[in-house]
């Protein structure tokens, strides 16, 4: 079980000082129901606090995802936080297809070897199956309604490096296309009645054929790297859905190299990042 204490350094009231602390009103009203929030060791309602009062509560167990005990690199942890290099083949979060085996099934696998009894993790970042790269995953309820409420758009930066085919007009600049499904219901691609997408791009490098190009992502759309890229007429390498594939490379070449979140916990403000994949370098040199 989860369980967090806090010193009262003025007066107010439970309900007040745990709704700053990202508590959910639904949360909430769970943790009084269950019991789970104590003031001075005594269990408490909403009572009033004062300067001194000792806080405590405990997550109630949610449970719901089923465990795997699948090969899991974690790249940052904390109490609080998973950082997971995701390898391509792997979805962010249970499919139809495959129910018990992705990122977060085996994030579940992995808080139940450090003791938790019924972990309850959230995907704060997901990626394509095949994209690989830095996934943040949120270890509690707490943490993902925390970070839910500042808004992970705003909390959380992605960039990411694909090598795309050909060379871009300009060496930055920002695809501002809205995206929508396809009729096959598989693609995505630019359509006036989309959504809004917005990625900014940067190039790095290029080889005679391909370019290495860095992304952030304004907005969060399905494919939108991908969709953007091929629209502008440079596919990322390797896209079986909107390019050609390779023989060198089953999947696109696209990785989340770089992440950055606000921790709301600690108010800091955590960066954990990638190299570059060997294969990028590869076919760059070999070009």
């Amino acid at each position: 079980m989860d369980t967090f204490e806090y010193q009262i350094d003025e007066k107010t009231t439970v309900k007040k000082f745990l709704s700053y602390h990202g508590v959910s009103h639904r949360l909430l009203k769970k943790m009084f129901d269950q019991n789970k929030i104590r003031v001075n060791q005594r269990v408490s309602q909403n009572q009033t606090l004062k300067p001194g009062d000792q806080l405590t509560m405990t997550l109630p167990e949610q449970g719901g995802v089923t465990p795997n005990q699948g090969e899991l690199k974690v790249v940052y942890e904390d109490k609080n936080w998973l950082v997971i290099d995701k390898p391509a083949g792997l979805t962010s979060v249970p499919g139809p297809s495959r129910p018990d085996d992705s990122v977060l099934n085996r994030v579940a696998g992995y808080l139940i070897t450090q003791g938790k009894t019924a972990p309850q993790p959230a995907i704060m970042t997901r990626l394509d199956r095949d994209t690989t790269g830095l996934v943040l995953v949120a270890k509690h309820v707490l943490a993902q309604g925390w970070l839910d409420q500042l808004g992970v758009n705003k909390q959380v930066t992605k960039r990411y490096l694909a090598l795309a085919v050909g060379h871009l007009p300009q060496q930055s600049g920002t695809f501002d296309q809205p995206l929508g499904m396809a009729e096959d219901g598989i693609h995505r691609m630019v359509r006036a009645d989309g959504q809004q997408a917005l990625t900014k791009y940067r190039v790095l490098q290029e080889s005679a054929h391909y370019s290495l190009v860095e992304l952030n992502l304004v907005t969060g759309r399905t494919h939108q790297i991908r969709v953007h890229m091929a629209h502008a007429g440079h596919p990322l390498v390797g896209d079986p859905l909107y390019g050609e594939t390779i023989p060198a490379l089953q999947h696109q070449a696209l990785i989340a190299y770089q992440l950055t979140f606000f921790d709301p916990f600690t108010q800091a403000t955590h960066q954990v990042e990638l190299p570059m994949p060997a294969i990028f370098e590869t076919l760059l040199a070999a070009d």
